[in-house]
């Protein structure tokens, strides 16, 4: 892994590899549609496209600024996710910054799966804190509300 794009998530500094990021666009113009469920928030147009955009931010107040991560992404191991083949956008309060795999240290022992959610990979220690690496497809299939 070359390079981690860092983002915030309400008080949580978070760190998902660049590699599944497009291209981060501002949250602006977010069209609501009717009957839409948690975590869809909207659509935006992304020139000319419709972008599905999905916030796992919480308490947030309609209208409220935001970075949205535009990802596109297969899994790997062919499984069934929320984002297979497609392009979606996952709203977060804040892109940071795109740094190094090596600029963000282990904070210690590897996370135990069984309290962690499956969606984190490591936990980091940054310049300003703990920085979770998460798997960020994994936390948007993780976040769907069941139909």
């Amino acid at each position: 892994m070359t390079g981690l794009v860092t983002f915030r998530l309400g008080e949580r500094e978070y760190a998902t590899p660049l590699s599944d990021v497009r291209e981060v666009v501002r949250l602006e113009g977010l069209a609501a549609l009717p009957g839409m469920a948690p975590p869809l928030a909207g659509v935006l147009d992304l020139r000319g496209t419709a972008l599905p955009v999905l916030d796992l931010r919480t308490g947030v107040v309609p209208g409220a600024r935001g970075d949205v991560l535009v990802l596109e992404r297969d899994h790997a191991d062919g499984s069934e996710g929320l984002v297979d083949g497609s392009t979606i956008g996952v709203a977060v309060d804040q892109v940071r910054a795109v740094v190094q795999a090596g600029e963000l240290a282990p904070a210690g022992a590897a996370p135990d799966q069984g309290v962690l959610p499956s969606y984190v990979v490591e936990v980091l220690r940054g310049d300003a804190g703990v920085v979770f690496l998460v798997d960020l497809v994994t936390m948007v299939d993780s976040a769907r509300v069941p139909a």
